[in-house]
């Protein structure tokens, strides 16, 4: 169900972007201006959060799995660090680019251990009325993107 709710939110986004583009073509016929761009560029927010907030709820989705696998997870990554403290401590200055890599990905994957709760900022109250009303802009902008194709299609 919630699957479902996530891919009508996607579509919808989708719907609202295909409009904004119908539109762009309606006002590139004239002169395409600095202000058609910022136009543009306001009409594309509101999908953009209902994209955000759709993969905000698939990461929730998906974190009591992620829950589950966070033990064996930090277990691996404190393995991780302790083999390449050690291979540091055996480097010559000639490996130390490929230590940096090693401790870079090891620091990277710490950071999507430690990273469990950024799904939750979707729930924020603030965060839920934007995307409310950034779907109900998105049914609008699909709605005036039909508009737009039936003025391209009528050649006005």
């Amino acid at each position: 169900m919630a699957q479902r709710f996530v891919r009508l939110l996607r579509r919808l986004a989708l719907a609202a972007a295909v409009g904004v583009a119908a539109i762009a073509i309606v006002l590139l016929r004239d002169g395409f201006e600095a202000l058609d761009a910022v136009l543009l560029a306001v009409l594309l927010t509101p999908p953009a959060i209902v994209l955000f907030f759709a993969q905000g709820l698939r990461e929730l989705l998906a974190l009591p799995e992620r829950l589950r696998q966070l033990p064996g997870e930090g277990q691996e990554r404190i393995a991780e660090l302790t083999r390449v403290a050690e291979e540091a401590r055996r480097t010559r200055w000639v490996g130390v680019p490929l230590l940096l890599w090693r401790l870079r990905s090891a620091f990277g994957s710490i950071r999507g251990v430690a990273g469990v709760a950024l799904p939750l900022r979707v729930l924020a109250p603030q965060f839920l009325g934007a995307t409310a009303i950034a779907a109900m802009l998105c049914v609008a902008l699909a709605g005036a993107g039909v508009v737009a194709l039936l003025v391209i299609a009528a050649g006005g």
